[in-house]
């Protein structure tokens, strides 16, 4: 065998090996350290800001990763202290129900259609054997929140961990992260040509994802909690902040959350003989509608547009498995590693077709 086959073939194998041992090290804090880097790719441009009137990478590095911090946490603090507050508000409202003696009110008048099959479901809903399950499920889902409050006091050493890799990650990346894509980019085996690609695919694919999809996120969560306010729907900072999260799911979107509570309004307006809450539940489903799903076809291609490049399939299937693998980051990750994956295939192509 020629030498220098064996020595290269030798040195591919010991980078391999590497490679797959420092995954293994790395793969218990994979997820802070993805989030710092995702972070520290919003907040960079607030980095290079305060850099160039300061001119100190590293006061500067410590200062935005400071900011990152406030701008996290604090909307997170209050959004938890508003679900607290709405969860135990529904507990209590499920207690009373329980102490009333029936779960579901009778329907009136009872000739109606709609009535007919309200009072069935609850005279079915108010039997006791029904009564007893569910009196056990809000005894049982009391006693898990509880379990999960404590769980949390013990998994603080953990969290603490984990913020603190993060913040690390964002650190050195805000003050080095261009020192590092300069050496991950001259260190690709490929084409100068290849490398541009592949770097804009990642560039374009992680702020279409990233800003795009946050940012239509956070505004369909705010109109449609604004939305909930006006039409009377209980909790709406808590629905806003529900469809907040279910707007950065693909082809899922807000709409979970508000055509049920607009059905709900219209059919509790129906059976209680209340126009008004009837056409509450009407004007929320045409607020949903035009407005809070509208506004994404107007944003996502100011926002999106075509940058990622990406089938929808693609996307669908880059978030949802992403969300399974790495969990909530993941919605983010997966797009962007896909993308990365039909980057190299489409070079592989090139490169074939040339040859040939």
């Amino acid at each position: 065998m020629n030498p220098e086959v064996y020595r290269k073939g030798f040195f591919a194998l010991v980078l391999l090996f590497l490679i797959f041992i420092s995954f293994l090290i790395i793969k218990p804090f994979l997820t802070p350290v993805l989030a710092g880097l995702i972070l520290s790719y919003i907040f960079y441009p607030i980095y290079r800001r305060i850099n160039s009137r300061l001119n100190r990478k590293n006061f500067s590095s410590l200062i935005t990763c400071i900011l990152a911090v406030l701008i996290i946490t604090l909307p997170i603090a209050f959004a938890l202290n508003t679900i607290s507050k709405e969860a135990y508000t529904v507990y209590l409202l499920s207690r009373q129900k329980l102490a009333s003696g029936s779960i579901l009110p009778e329907c009136k008048p009872a000739e109606k259609a709609i009535c007919g099959a309200v009072n069935y479901v609850a005279a079915k809903a108010n039997d006791p054997k029904t009564r007893y399950h569910f009196e056990t499920t809000v005894k049982q889902f009391t006693s898990r929140i509880t379990n999960s409050i404590s769980d949390i006091f013990f998994t603080i050493p953990s969290l603490i961990v984990d913020l603190f890799i993060m913040l690390f990650a964002m650190f050195f990346l805000f003050r080095d992260g261009a020192i590092f894509l300069d050496k991950i980019e001259r260190i690709l085996p490929l084409k100068a040509e290849d490398r541009q690609k592949v770097f804009k695919k990642l560039d374009d694919t992680a702020y279409a994802v990233i800003y795009g999809s946050i940012i239509i996120a956070v505004v369909q969560g705010t109109l449609g909690g604004i939305g909930f306010f006006i039409f009377g729907v209980p909790s709406p900072i808590l629905w806003g902040l529900v469809m907040m999260l279910a707007s950065l799911i693909p082809y899922i979107g807000s709409s979970i959350v508000w055509l049920p509570a607009s059905l709900m309004l219209i059919i509790n307006g129906y059976i209680d003989m209340e126009a008004g809450i009837i056409i509450k539940g009407a004007l929320l489903m045409l607020y949903g509608i035009f407005i809070v799903s509208t506004i994404d076809n107007i944003l996502k291609p100011k926002l999106i547009g075509d940058k990622s490049g990406l089938h929808p399939l693609l996307v669908l299937l880059g978030a949802v498995g992403g969300l399974k693998f790495l969990g909530f980051i993941g919605v983010i990750v997966g797009p962007m590693i896909i993308a990365l994956l039909v980057t190299f295939i489409k070079i592989y192509e090139e490169e074939k077709s040339s040859a040939e």
